[in-house]
């Protein structure tokens, strides 16, 4: 497989990936958390929050005690960080080689 093959797969599984991530997102999350009248707490957190239970869930499918959506719960916390950041990835820790970004 070229380089290049390879490239466009990893862009054809994201999409797939982001294709489930939605349906879990809407199947899952909007239902328990963004039901009218209710409060989603993620709106008063900050983003290492986010990376905590990234960490939580990814030490729990270390250990073999995995459950089925932990995978997503994984990717939506890594999305949710970003987004709670507002891009700003110093907010979730990440500070190294920040300064010579872009140079």
């Amino acid at each position: 497989m070229s380089e290049l093959q390879a490239v466009v797969y990893r862009v054809a599984n994201w999409d797939k990936f982001a294709t489930l991530m939605h349906d879990y997102i809407a199947s899952f999350t909007v239902d328990k958390y963004g039901a009218a009248g209710s409060i989603d707490l993620m709106h008063f957190t900050e983003p290492r929050i986010c990376i905590w239970n990234i960490l939580k869930y990814a030490i729990r499918l270390w250990n073999g005690k995995g459950k089925i959506n932990d995978i997503q719960k994984i990717a939506h916390y890594a999305e949710m960080a970003w987004t709670l950041s507002k891009g700003d990835l110093s907010k979730v820790g990440i500070t190294d080689g920040l300064e010579t970004k872009g140079s």
